[in-house]
């Protein structure tokens, strides 16, 4: 930073002092600078309605943070610099109030756009003593004793405006442009009728730079800066974040509160702007089941792939199944470590660990039993089948897994006619874990004016080491019924995670309309495993 010099007995002159402010002001522009950059950063300058509840909205004090010329005109007897850019600070003292008007057609809304900008603004014009040499008793009053006011402060000014859109069909109105040299901070939405703004009528402008109010230290301590609340949907993830994200550089990381489990390939897209995949720690898709509901999902950019990498979320692992477990309410207590990669398997194969991996979690599901089938009938009643038991289900922690063949039970096959469906292939993970198959439904056999189906017996429980919990398979739970000579599809109970996998019951049984032919069961679901390795 550049300080003046004076000497002792040398004669003063208006440069020293002026240079002295000057050198002050670009001292702290670079500091500034250095902290924030070239972007424009707002600070404070909250909107909030007034009270007692009116058309009134205040704005209240705070900061802009803009990239300005030193000095657009002559500053006393320093000439302008227009040569020079430096990050200036302009300040409000005080609030500012702005009176809106709701429009007057009914269904009809308008938005507001608060906007700020940076000003140079001189002020406090007074007339000034002069040296008169004539008389040094007796000062001229101005310049040459001219009378005539001159201004005494330059200030730079955080001047806060509103922009009134254009009224239209509440849902359609759109928030006015921000003019030339401003930056938008807020947007406030006014119903025909409205009498007074609430809170809920206030918005953030999209992607107004806002600097936490509480200062930077504590924003990175808190990583408010860096954390904000996913606004989007299953897969399809989207966060705001204030400050808005400038270029995305590899590294970066953001934490967002994902509103809503995902359940296959998902993609990221923050402030705006474009939705790039997901991937594991491993770089590949996600497969579902890695984000939960109400998880905290850390993310960095990498450039390379083009795509966001999970880093971790609010446990390291998550309830097995989270998106599609309810209909077992299983609970058991969560791995720990940061989940490296899924690894899926819909057909027996070999399970090869991904480097780094210090522990698994396995879940293994049998083939499910295939469904019995049913006689032919003249009766005036509508015949059905039911589906056969799903395949049993466990879940197993493993240390320091090794290369592990992996098979996957068949569907159990469907039954002929009046036959039963056969038991469900047994799932296994090397000699680990085993997991059962479940068995086929009986043959239903209409009589007038009954509707049954019958159920199997459950299968046997998992068995091997390491299994945290598990579930045996259970046949049908009540009798279907059925509207008599209608022919209609029964649907089965939702599957699991694995893709055509039993997780659930076998697939659905047919209702049968009145003198139809005898009817042929159908195949029971594959089993499957899925494994979440953990560093």
């Amino acid at each position: 930073m550049d300080r003046q010099i004076v000497y002792p007995g040398s004669i003063p002159l208006e440069t020293d002092l002026l240079n002295t402010n000057k050198y002050a002001m670009i001292g702290l522009a670079k500091l500034a600078a250095a902290m924030m950059g070239t972007t424009t950063y707002l600070r404070g300058l909250t909107c909030t309605p007034s009270s007692p509840a009116s058309m009134v909205v205040n704005v209240a004090r705070g900061e802009i943070y803009s990239v300005q010329n030193v000095d657009n005109s002559a500053y006393s007897s320093l000439a302008a610099d227009t040569t020079n850019t430096i990050l200036k600070q302009g300040i409000v003292m005080s609030s500012t109030a702005f009176t809106l008007t709701a429009p007057t057609t009914a269904g009809q809304s308008i938005n507001y756009l608060i906007q700020v900008t940076y000003s140079d603004t001189d002020s406090g014009a007074t007339v000034l003593p002069y040296y008169n040499a004539v008389n040094p008793s007796v000062a001229y009053s101005g310049p040459n004793n001219s009378g005539t006011a001159q201004n005494t402060v330059r200030s730079g000014v955080c001047t806060v405006a509103i922009k009134a859109g254009v009224a239209a069909t509440t849902g359609t109105q759109t928030t006015p442009s921000v003019d030339t040299g401003y930056t938008a901070a807020w947007v406030i939405t006014v119903a025909q009728g409205a009498t007074t703004v609430t809170a809920a009528n206030i918005s953030t402008a999209a992607n107004a730079p806002f600097l936490p109010v509480a200062g930077l230290v504590a924003a990175v301590q808190q990583n408010s800066m860096t954390y904000a609340a996913d606004t989007g949907a299953a897969n399809a993830y989207v966060a705001q974040f204030v400050p808005a994200i400038p270029t995305l550089a590899d590294g970066m990381r953001f934490t967002f509160k994902a509103k809503i489990a995902n359940t296959g390939a998902s993609t990221f897209a923050a402030n705006g702007g474009s939705a790039y995949p997901l991937y594991s720690h491993a770089h590949q898709a996600l497969q579902g089941g890695e984000i939960i509901a109400n998880g905290l999902i850390e993310v960095e950019w990498n450039s390379t792939l083009m795509a966001w990498v999970l880093c971790g979320n609010s446990g390291g692992a998550l309830p097995v199944g989270a998106a599609t477990q309810s209909n077992h309410a299983m609970q058991f207590g969560q791995a720990t470590g940061r989940l490296l990669n899924i690894q899926t398997f819909t057909a027996s194969g070999t399970y090869t660990p991904t480097p780094g991996t210090t522990m698994i979690e396995v879940e293994l599901v049998g083939g499910s039993g295939g469904t019995g089938g049913c006689a032919a009938t003249s009766s005036t009643t509508t015949a059905c089948t039911s589906p056969g038991c799903q395949g049993t289900y466990a879940l197993a922690r493993y240390s320091n897994p090794t290369t592990t063949a992996i098979t996957i039970g068949a569907g159990g096959s469907p039954g002929g006619t009046s036959g039963q469906g056969s038991t469900g292939g047994t799932s296994t993970f090397g000699s680990l874990l085993s997991c059962p198959g479940g068995q086929g439904s009986y043959a239903v056999t209409p009589t007038n004016g009954t509707i049954t189906s019958a159920t199997g017996a459950s299968s046997a429980a998992p068995t091997g080491s390491g299994i945290v919990n598990s579930l045996y398979g259970r046949g049908v739970p009540n009798a279907i019924q059925a509207s008599f000579g209608v022919a209609t599809n029964y649907t089965a109970p939702a599957q699991g995670p694995f893709p055509g996998t039993s997780w659930g019951a076998s697939v659905d049984g047919v209702y049968r309309g009145a003198s139809q032919s005898a009817y042929n069961g159908n195949t029971g679901l594959s089993g499957g495993c899925r494994i979440r390795e953990f560093a």
